[in-house]
């Protein structure tokens, strides 16, 4: 048999060095040839739904906290009005026990002091002057007496 001289022929070469002789990337080359790009865009909608999570979480913790207010406010309220009614149970059961004469003496005051409250509320304290001490002016709301200062503001 003849001996062959298989060194020049390329079929039995293996393909990185043929791709390596005709220019061809190899497979080493491949992997590092795959286009990474640092400055590529993120994908839109992963920003938009982070966006709208943090949005709906400040929104929740918004309403979460009115909610909380709202029912601090109507807690107070409700034990306000228990105490309002307790108070009105109490001075009507305090009047269940008084005589009719210590009723009629009661009802008299009542009438007084809201007679009291009318007038200071139109007059300016009528039945309350200012105590005379260092100042001689009352206090807001309360009658003028015979020298005190006058103080006039102008209201332009």
């Amino acid at each position: 048999m003849a001996d062959w001289d298989d060194s020049d022929d390329d079929w039995d070469q293996s393909d990185d060095d043929l791709d390596k002789k005709l220019g061809l990337a190899t497979l080493d080359d491949k992997k590092s040839a795959v286009p990474t790009f640092d400055d590529e865009e993120e994908d839109l909608t992963i920003k938009d739904k982070i966006a709208d999570e943090k949005a709906n979480a400040k929104l929740n913790k918004q309403k979460g906290s009115a909610l909380a207010n709202k029912k601090a406010a109507a807690k107070a309220q409700k034990d306000e009005l228990e105490l309002a009614h307790k108070a009105m149970a109490m001075e009507a059961e305090m009047e269940a026990n008084m005589t009719p004469e210590e009723r009629r003496l009661m009802e008299k005051q009542r009438e007084d002091d809201d007679a009291k409250a009318m007038a200071d509320d139109l007059f300016g304290g009528v039945d309350d002057g200012p105590a005379r001490g260092d100042s001689g002016v009352g206090g807001p709301g309360k009658a003028m007496q015979s020298g005190d200062k006058v103080r006039i503001k102008v209201c332009i």
